[in-house]
């Protein structure tokens, strides 16, 4: 009994932090972190590393994409951990053809793959030198919605707009149970049943 708790905590767990399987790897400890690839390039081409972060631009070529990212730190399970405080960018360099209608600039990215030569190029006017990374996989997150919070009151009317009493005087108060919830868009969810 006491080895199938712990091997169904152990699973439970497991499944928690799972890393999707394009972006995976055997050892984590040897992957080259954004920072160290942009302060020492010549000393870790081809060397492993898995970054992520919001795609900047997709361009096609005859028989690779590059991917223009905004690096962000990855949380335990790969996904960007998007703010207004980014570490730089790098490309992803990606066999065949990525639809740019679909790997659209905004969406988050993580790519696992093998350190290159850096290149340089262009933001606006400024030269920026680019780390670059040829993909072995990719993983193209699910849009995040944003959580909304609506408090309703369901206190009864007269209670809730005082209309018992003169402005000033409130002479009974009371707690009101407030519900929170999700969704403020006010017309009902075609999904919901």
């Amino acid at each position: 009994m006491k080895y199938g708790i712990f091997v169904l905590a152990a699973l439970l767990l497991a499944g928690c932090s799972a890393i999707p399987e394009p972006i995976a790897t055997d050892d984590e400890q040897t992957l080259v972190s954004y920072q160290a690839a942009a302060n020492n390039s010549g000393q870790v081409i081809g060397e492993q590393a898995r970054w992520g972060g919001v795609i900047a631009d997709v361009r096609n070529g005859e028989e690779y994409t590059v991917i223009e990212v905004v690096n962000f730190p990855l949380k335990s399970w790969g996904r960007p951990l998007v703010s207004d405080d980014s570490n730089g960018r790098f490309l992803a360099l990606v066999d065949g053809f990525v639809d740019p209608e679909v790997y659209k600039q905004g969406r988050s990215l993580t790519v696992l793959g093998t350190l290159e030569e850096t290149q340089t190029g262009k933001i606006d006017d400024y030269t920026y030198t680019y780390p670059v990374l040829k993909a072995e996989g990719y993983y193209l997150w699910e849009k995040q919605k944003e959580r909304i919070n609506t408090e309703i009151n369901y206190a009864p009317l007269w209670f809730r707009h005082n209309f018992y009493a003169p402005f000033p005087y409130h002479p009974y108060r009371y707690p009101v149970r407030v519900i929170k919830s999700d969704d403020n868009s006010g017309t009902p969810d075609k999904d919901r049943q």
